[in-house]
């Protein structure tokens, strides 16, 4: 992204991998976000960030708390990895560690019906409120499981989610699982997208419609005396 003449969030590299359609790597010079960049892993995790100081009196009331919040975020070895290569599905030359799919309410459900397919049981997310890509990136990969993730504040302003919109991320690996969830899913009717709608009933009315109709009752049809 260097040669774009400017430095980024990991949202926003997500978001123009979304948006634009493009491929995109994001490493240590490019980015401007120190939460996403520590969480990756190009940045290091000074004790004035672990104390909790990026967090109090925006984002929890003392710094103990923010403390937790820090402690919470997944996060790859300092050092590890040199940044964060994003790109659309049609557009990926590589094996990700990582897909996210944004949608609405109702898409992200069926996404994690298909999940839980095979498995049952529930699909257990986390939720913080910041640092997102932490959870839509790193989470998948590190921890095997899916997520399900509504979206952060940073998100919604540099990464422009809307406010309609959830993200689910999963591993690459369970790809297969995912679709064929959703084809059995489908396919047994209960649940689909678009959600069907259930149109074969008698709606109620206001009472003075029922009275209403009583007393058409009791007057017969039109034109009878």
């Amino acid at each position: 992204m260097k040669d774009m003449d400017n430095r980024f969030t990991t949202c926003q590299a997500i978001s123009m991998a979304r948006r634009y359609g493009w491929v995109i790597a994001l490493g240590r010079e490019d980015s401007s976000c120190v939460l996403g960049a520590v969480a990756l892993g190009l940045e290091k995790k000074l004790p004035y960030f672990a104390e909790g100081n990026l967090c109090i009196n925006l984002y929890t009331e003392s710094l103990e708390a923010g403390r937790l919040s820090e402690e919470s975020v997944p996060r790859l070895p300092p050092g590890k990895y040199v940044g964060i290569l994003a790109a659309p599905l049609s557009r990926t030359a590589f094996e990700p560690h990582s897909i996210v799919i944004y949608g609405n309410g109702a898409q992200v459900m069926r996404l994690g019906q298909a999940w839980l397919w095979k498995r049952g049981g529930t699909l257990s997310t986390q939720f913080r409120g910041r640092v997102d890509c932490a959870d839509i990136a790193i989470a998948p990969f590190i921890d095997g499981e899916p997520q399900m993730v509504v979206p952060c504040t940073g998100d919604r302003i540099f990464g422009q989610v809307q406010d309609h919109e959830i993200a689910f991320s999963f591993p690459y690996s369970m790809m297969d699982d995912i679709l064929e969830g959703l084809e059995a899913t489908h396919k047994a009717g209960a649940s689909r997208y678009p959600v069907t709608n259930w149109l074969t009933y008698t709606g109620g009315f206001p009472q003075s419609y029922e009275d209403y109709r009583h007393m058409l009752d009791e007057a017969g049809p039109p034109g009878g005396e």
